[in-house]
Formats: structure tokens, sequence, C-alpha cells
């Protein structure tokens, strides 16, 4: 087997994630230390082991994850773009794109920095996806042969604060030069970066969505964003990137795992609360025995 290469920018504003109010599961009937030496049997479909109190430990770190020698990524480099969730804010700064690029052997660069937006706004505007996509001193070098380019649907765009900026979405992507693009808007970014990509690498760009989550006060809820607004983001999202593969030239998809529902019911609540940090940032467990696998399927189908 050769030499197993991987880049990663790991970057990051803060230590905070940035990207939602983190909320609380209890387990009651069980003090901390009884949690800490826990070691039993998950209760949904994925079999795995529920050990010590949270999912962030050595079963499931970056060094335990075993590597696929005959991946079908093998060799292949991926640019990876987003904040906290591509980051891995809960997981040991972990994420699918480290656990991917050694299980896989694959070169993945990881562009993330907690807390931030595709828009460009005033706050930190150096620090939007679009800036440090454009800026090769984040790891994207225009010269690169890459094979894939794969952008976070971001959550903090559908925070309150961003939501006058949301932007309009166009009738048609046809003709459009990226100068047409306002990039202080949200949906514009989308695009931007679509347009960008395929002038630049000329490769497929491909968006995720994390696992599901509703509004507060619902199971596996969230304040701010709300499930709802970040719904509506993904549909969006969703269209454009629909508009963008329907041309010539163009290969655009979108991984949605938040609209998934065999995805989202292969864990029960009691699971959740060990593989999920809050409402939208995994664990490192999250990322491993979760969401990696159909991240992974999603790539064997698109590059293989």
């Amino acid at each position: 087997m050769g030499a197993h290469h991987e880049k990663t920018i790991r970057n990051h504003s803060c230590s905070c994630y940035g990207s939602c109010s983190v909320f609380c599961f209890c387990l009651r009937g069980k003090g901390k230390n009884e949690l800490a030496d826990r070691d039993e049997p998950s209760t949904g479909s994925i079999p795995f082991r529920i050990y010590g109190e949270w999912g962030n430990n050595e079963l499931y770190d970056l060094d335990a994850a075993e590597v696929k020698p005959d991946s079908p990524l093998r060799g292949k480099t991926i640019y990876w773009l987003g904040s906290s969730v591509t980051y891995g804010a809960a997981s040991r700064q972990q994420s699918m794109v480290d656990y991917i690029a050694k299980i896989d052997q694959c070169n993945c660069v990881k562009n993330a920095v907690s807390g931030t937006t595709l828009r460009t706004g005033e706050k930190n505007p150096e620090k939007s996806y679009v800036s440090r996509m454009l800026n090769p001193e984040w790891g994207f070098h225009p010269e690169d042969k890459i094979d894939a380019f794969v952008c976070q649907i971001s959550t903090n765009d559908t925070k309150a604060e961003n939501e006058s900026s949301h932007g309009q979405l166009r009738d048609s992507y046809e003709n459009c030069v990226l100068s047409d693009f306002d990039l202080t808007t949200s949906l514009d970014s989308v695009a931007y970066v679509i347009q960008y990509v395929h002038d630049t690498w000329n490769c497929p760009v491909f968006f995720y969505a994390g696992s599901w989550f509703g509004d507060e006060g619902e199971t596996r809820g969230n304040k701010e964003p709300s499930g709802s607004n970040y719904d509506a983001f993904i549909r969006e999202v969703t269209e454009i990137a629909e508009k963008y593969d329907s041309m010539d030239g163009y290969t655009v998809k979108v991984l949605d795992l938040f609209h998934n529902e065999e995805f989202n019911n292969l864990v029960t609540d009691s699971d959740y609360a060990y593989l999920m940090g809050d409402a939208i940032h995994p664990r490192q467990a999250g990322y491993l025995v979760w969401w990696v696998p159909y991240f992974e399927a999603f790539l064997y189908e698109q590059l293989a």
C-alpha cells in the first residue's frame, strides 16, 4: 500500500459551535460516574457500542478508523468547504472529512471555519465561504486538479440575523457570469460557488445537509436556527443545484440527509443523545457510525 497523504485546513474562528443554541439530553436515573463507565449496545438499527459517557472517545477516534484498501475514492482529491459541521466542532475537530480521508485513502482538503456563512456580510467578510474559497491561503489552489468539491449548506445562513440577506432564486442560471451574483446574499453565493468551481476546476459540485432537526420544543429540536428555516434553505439550494445540473457541462448534486427519513430513523432518541453534541453537530461516533457510511455511498456512486 502506498503512503497515505491527507491535507486538512483547520483554521477556525473560535472554539464554540457558532451554529445553534446548544441543548441537553437527560438520561434519568444515571449519574455522571455511571455514564462514564457504561458499555452497552445501541438501541436503533445501527449496531454500535455505547461506550463511555458520550460519543467522543478512543473507540470512535480517527486513529481507530479502519482503512478500506480497495476504496473507489483511493487517490482522489476532494475539496471540502464549510463551517462547524465540516470542521468537527463537537467531535474534537474530526469530521467526515477526516474519516473519509483516512478510511478511503483520499486527499481531502478541509476549509472550514465555525460560525461562518455562505454569504459575505459585514462581520468577518474575509471568512465567508466564498471569501475563503477564493483565497489560496485557505488551501484551495486554482491550479490544482481535483475530483470533486463538497460544500456544506450552512445553518448559519438561516439564522434570523441573516434573514434580510437571503436573496432570491433566479428563474434561470443560463448565461450567468460570476459578476452577476450579489455575494451579500445567501442564494447568489450558492450559485457563485457552483459557477466558480465549474470555471476553475471543472469538477462535480456536491452540497450536503446534515441530519434532521426540528424547531424549538420539538424532539431533536433547535431554537436558532430553526429546523423550519433550514428546511426551506435546503430546498432552495436543491433547486439551484438542479438548474445547474441540467446545464451542459455541469454536475451538481445534493446529499440531503435532513430530508432522508430512512437515515434519520436509523437511530433512536437515546442513541441520538450519544451520537450528537447538539441538534446540528455530531460527535466522533455520530460521524463514524451514522454519517460517514452515507457520505461514502454517495461519493462512491458519483465518483467511482
